[in-house]
């Protein structure tokens, strides 16, 4: 029966204690959201990109009849050629038609930006107001009291057992 006493004394305070745990709990320090601006220092680089253009190309239109004596002789001939390529057309004393083409890649340099960021500084907004000593000790002693709230649960909670077995 004594144990019984004890457990019903101990349960009979902890029930006692729960609304003002509660208490504690709801109306307990609250913590304020800090926003942190961040600047960054950057440098605008504005530099050359070279940019390599495929070649032209250059079209030819030619009109090829034969003579008389059965050689091939050029009636008319169109060369249009670009920028970038140039184009050669050319019959031998055997008939043979020679086209050369002479391309050359075309080199553009486009402005492009580059930025670096050079270096990123997280700056605190400053605080409303600043703990008081007897606040800061508050919350000290507060941490301290847990931790020996804990303990002393642990150990009763072993004795409880302990006495339990025997």
């Amino acid at each position: 029966m004594k144990l019984y006493n004890y457990i019903i004394d101990k349960v009979g305070r902890f029930i006692m204690l729960a609304p003002f745990m509660c208490l504690l709990v709801f109306f307990s320090c609250r913590t304020k959201y800090v926003p942190v601006e961040s600047k960054a220092d950057s440098v605008v680089v504005e530099k050359l990109v070279e940019v390599q253009l495929p070649p032209d190309s250059a079209t030819i239109r030619a009109l090829l009849e034969c003579d008389e004596n059965g050689k091939v002789v050029l009636a008319w001939l169109d060369i249009a050629n670009s920028r970038n390529a140039q184009a050669h057309l050319t019959i031998d004393s055997l008939g043979n038609l020679l086209a050369k083409m002479k391309t050359q890649q075309d080199t553009v340099y486009l402005p492009s930006k580059k930025i670096t960021v050079t270096k990123e500084v997280k700056v605190p907004y400053s605080v409303e107001k600043e703990l008081t000593r007897w606040q800061k000790l508050c919350i000290n002693v507060g941490g301290w009291a847990i931790g020996i709230v804990i303990i002393t649960i642990l150990v009763v909670a072993w004795r409880m057992v302990y006495k339990l077995k025997k």
